[in-house]
């Protein structure tokens, strides 16, 4: 046999081995993970558990299982803005406008109160302020977005693919 146009055969050092090895453990971990056998039922399932114990926790595992499972930030949302001040002054107009297009004309013919009854609470409680802002904002903010728009789309289109009927599954 001829070896011609191969590279000879080298014998990797013990810790050579054990990297490879652990490569190919965490490829092998990678991709029970990221599949639908029992590993990655059980991550979804710890993913969506995880809000029970404190509410960011859900997203938190969720980035971690980005993170073994070698899925790129993108597929789970996480995309960098071209540019961050144009980003951030049109998210403030459109929301702002947004708003008050709601208060001002869509609520009322709806006959909708003027006051929130669900907040109305916080009028002139501070303490109940840090508190709200923080399920605000890792609850609703990074939490929901994250597993919901973000984590489990992507096991979604895994799972269900991305073609037209399953994209509309998945709005």
């Amino acid at each position: 046999m001829s070896n011609a146009g191969q590279e000879p055969q080298r014998e990797l050092s013990g810790s050579a081995r054990g990297t490879v090895a652990q490569t190919e453990a965490e490829t092998r971990l990678a991709q029970r993970l990221s599949g639908f056998g029992p590993a990655g039922i059980l991550a979804i399932v710890a993913v969506l558990a995880g809000n029970l114990l404190f509410i960011p926790l859900s997203a938190v595992l969720a980035l971690v299982w980005a993170y073994w499972s070698r899925t790129p930030w993108r597929e789970i949302g996480y995309v960098r803005p071209k540019n961050w001040m144009v980003t951030a002054a049109i998210g403030i107009a459109f929301g702002a406008s947004f708003k008050l297009l709601m208060k001002a004309v869509i609520m009322p013919l709806f006959g909708a109160p003027e006051i929130n009854q669900a907040f109305h609470y916080l009028a002139g409680n501070r303490s109940a302020i840090p508190v709200t802002l923080w399920l605000l904002i890792a609850g609703a903010g990074f939490g929901e977005e994250t597993i919901f728009r973000g984590y489990m789309f992507e096991r979604l289109y895994k799972l269900l693919g991305r073609r037209v009927w399953a994209r509309t599954a998945t709005c």
